[in-house]
């Protein structure tokens, strides 16, 4: 539906399916592109069951790609703690879904250490793609 967008610090893009085919899509597309989902965190269900709120559909999807996840943390142990890479698919206001990826140049970044730019690049690129194909 919509372009690949680069926005403040993440990726961001548009689709006209429902948050559930969204989320079967952007899985599909993620592993084509290596990665995997270690973590799922329904913010919905649990902002419902926590606290009685009601909000539109919205899953945080914590993905990873080992060789990258090696990478990184062999150029800095603490990186962990900015791993993995989020996805969120959630209902959008104006209809369908949309899809959003933390930008791994923001995140990366925060580190400074020498050789992750080229990394995150790479991580980048990989998830722009998978966003992409999803939403197409």
């Amino acid at each position: 539906m919509g372009a690949l967008v680069h926005d403040r610090y993440v990726l961001r893009v548009r689709t006209d399916d429902t948050p559930a085919e969204a989320e079967v899509r952007v899985r599909a597309e993620l592993a084509a592109q290596g990665f995997g989902v270690l973590t799922e965190i329904d913010v919905a269900q649990t902002l419902a069951d926590k606290l009685g709120v009601d909000i539109p559909a919205y899953r945080i999807l914590g993905a990873c790609k080992p060789q990258y996840a090696h990478e990184a943390l062999t150029a800095e142990p603490e990186i962990g703690a900015l791993l993995p890479c989020n996805v969120v698919v959630r209902s959008h206001p104006d209809g369908g879904s949309e899809l959003l990826a933390i930008d791994p140049n923001m995140m990366l970044g925060i580190a400074d250490v020498p050789g992750l730019s080229e990394l995150a690049a790479d991580v980048e690129r990989e998830l722009a793609a998978a966003l992409t194909a999803a939403a197409a």
